[in-house]
């Protein structure tokens, strides 16, 4: 789990494409591509490159185009402290950032009911990251607490087994989707502890079902699991342990959440 500040407006990203760079569209005239879209191709072109037979095919052009653009979007490029939740940030999240011996803190809590709204660079549910699938995920009330509930389907790059998702990536899944669930209750943290169960392969191409939940808290604990289902199949089922920083903001009593001091 990654800082949480404010998430930047995608209108300031809007780009348009000349001879020889990349512009910034005039306001009034946004949207005519969208980073969204261009992450989605990017998507599209890494799964065509998996899944392509290249030998012997001469890729020099194939080669110098993609350059091209890389070339003509480097200009672009911010450095900085890279994060989930945000590309430009202020010197205050900068600061934040940077400052304690604890390093940058996960989001105590939420802008948005939705994590790729809140982490729209995230490697698992960002929009905005070309090697994000992208899962879906959402809040969800469940009595008197949230849970998130969501669908991934991950494509060729994601292979393990035969036709099968890698066992790797189902982890990575399980901590964005239990660290998701622990801060859409306000209780953010630094993932601790992560136990897979791997029950079933978990399929290529196939729209799998994501439940995350919190059990507990105890102290600066925070106890999480989820499961992944294809259909009626369960495939793996985690549990976690997530660490609350002490520059959280550390809600003292959460509704519906066991505290044991």
């Amino acid at each position: 789990m990654s800082c949480f500040v404010a998430v930047p407006d995608c209108s300031e990203c809007q780009l348009q494409r000349t001879d020889a760079t990349v512009t910034r569209m005039p306001e009034g005239q946004q949207g005519i591509l969208e980073p969204v879209q261009l992450n989605g191709a990017l998507r599209e072109l890494i799964e065509v490159v998996r899944t392509a037979d290249l030998d012997g095919v001469d890729l020099t052009a194939a080669i110098a185009r993609v350059r091209a653009l890389r070339d003509d979007l480097a200009p672009l490029v911010v450095p900085g402290i890279r994060m989930q939740s945000c590309l430009v940030f202020d010197d205050a999240a900068v600061e934040q950032a940077q400052g304690g011996a604890d390093g940058p803190a996960p989001p105590a809590e939420p802008r948005s009911e939705n994590p790729s709204e809140f982490f729209p660079y995230s490697p698992l549910v960002g929009p905005l990251n070309p090697v994000s699938p992208p899962a879906t995920m959402r809040r969800v009330a469940v009595d008197d607490r949230f849970e998130i509930h969501g669908e991934a389907t991950f494509t060729s790059a994601f292979n393990g087994p035969p036709d099968c998702v890698h066992g790797g990536v189902v982890a990575a899944l399980f901590d964005e989707l239990l660290g998701c669930a622990c801060v859409v209750n306000g209780i953010g943290g630094y993932t601790g502890t992560l136990t897979v169960v791997y029950r079933t392969p978990t399929p290529l191409g196939t729209a799998l079902t994501l439940r995350g939940w919190v059990d507990r808290r105890e102290r600066r604990k925070v106890f999480a699991a989820g499961t992944i289902h294809s259909g009626d199949t369960l495939c793996a089922q985690a549990e976690g342990i997530f660490v609350q920083s002490e520059n959280l903001r550390n809600p003292t009593d959460q509704p519906g959440l066991t505290t044991t001091s």
